[in-house]
C-alpha cells in the first residue's frame, strides 16, 4: 500500500528530477541534454512502474492468504 511518506518521497524526487533536468539544460549542449533528460524521465517510469508491481505483489499475497483462510475455515466445518 502506498504511504503518506511514499507519497512525499515520490514528490520530492519528482522536484529533484525536473530541478536537475532544468540544469542539464543549462549547462551542456542540446542534443546530450535531451538524451540525459529522457534517462531521467525512464529512470523515474522504471520506479514508478516498480512500486506500482510491488504494490500489486502485496495485493495478490493478501488476497491468497483470505482465499486460503476461508477455504481452510470452510474444510474444516
Amino acid at each position: 500500500m502506498i504511504t503518506i511518506q511514499d507519497l512525499y518521497n515520490i514528490v520530492g524526487n519528482k522536484i529533484s528530477n525536473e530541478m536537475g533536468k532544468a540544469i542539464i539544460r543549462n549547462n551542456i549542449p542540446p542534443h546530450i541534454a535531451d538524451q540525459m533528460c529522457n534517462a531521467i524521465d525512464a529512470h523515474e517510469s522504471a520506479d514508478h512502474f516498480q512500486r506500482l508491481m510491488q504494490e500489486w505483489i502485496e495485493l495478490q499475497q493478501r488476497q491468497q492468504q483470505i482465499v486460503q483462510t476461508f477455504l481452510s475455515q470452510y474444510y474444516s466445518k
